[in-house]
């Protein structure tokens, strides 16, 4: 249960911040409404618990998504979150490996965890507020409070879609990134993506990190 009321606050956050984000759709395919996710038969990796025994961070991570402690291997933090600060250590990334929506601008859902070693309530609360961040009311998941921010930015259109949750752990900011990248759909034959399944991505992060249990 607590898990499930977590996520509902997770969700209902995203939602908020969903709804300020979005263009109207630019297609008449894209008025049709939700398109039904195409899941694989069998996704791989199975679902798994990561598990950081430095910082006694736990989450639930969803199958058909891959994991990596290091940042580089299937990610770019520097290009997916660009408020990221060179003094944040990536502990945890898992990337979403399919296409839930093979006809659409969407390419790629990734879910950070990161540390700022030597924090105090005020570098904290600036990581996730400050900057390219516009800060959002703070919010409380699983009777842990976060520091709420959001970026997104792009060329000719929205590529990337970050919503950032800080709290502070002892002298350590715990930072977690929720990033939905797409592209641009001009000459690409590509339908934007619309406000529902942009939305069904987001759940997919809200319940990564409203599965969150933090050892104090």
């Amino acid at each position: 249960m607590r898990s499930f009321i977590a996520a509902a606050t997770v969700l209902l956050v995203l939602s908020s911040s969903l709804a300020a984000q979005q263009a109207k759709p630019k297609s008449s395919q894209d008025l049709k409404g939700f398109t039904v996710p195409n899941e694989p038969a069998n996704l791989q990796p199975a679902a798994s618990v990561f598990h950081d025994s430095k910082y006694h961070v736990s989450y639930r991570v969803p199958a058909g998504w891959d994991t990596e402690r290091k940042d580089g291997i299937l990610s770019d933090l520097e290009k997916d979150v660009r408020s990221a600060s060179g003094s944040m250590q990536v502990r945890g990334v898992s990337a979403m490996n399919y296409n839930p929506y093979p006809p659409t601008t969407f390419s790629g859902a990734l879910f950070y965890y990161s540390v700022l070693p030597n924090a105090n309530a005020q570098s904290c609360s600036a990581l996730a507020t400050t900057g390219k961040l516009k800060p959002k009311p703070d919010v409380t998941i699983a009777g842990i409070a976060f520091k709420h921010g959001q970026d997104q930015h792009g060329g000719m259109c929205t590529e990337s879609r970050d919503e950032v949750f800080t709290t502070l752990k002892g002298n350590t900011c715990l930072r977690f990134d929720l990033v939905v990248n797409t592209f641009c759909a001009e000459s690409s034959g590509a339908v934007e993506m619309n406000p529902q399944q942009l939305g069904d991505v987001n759940t997919r992060l809200a319940n990564i990190l409203g599965s969150l249990h933090i050892d104090w």
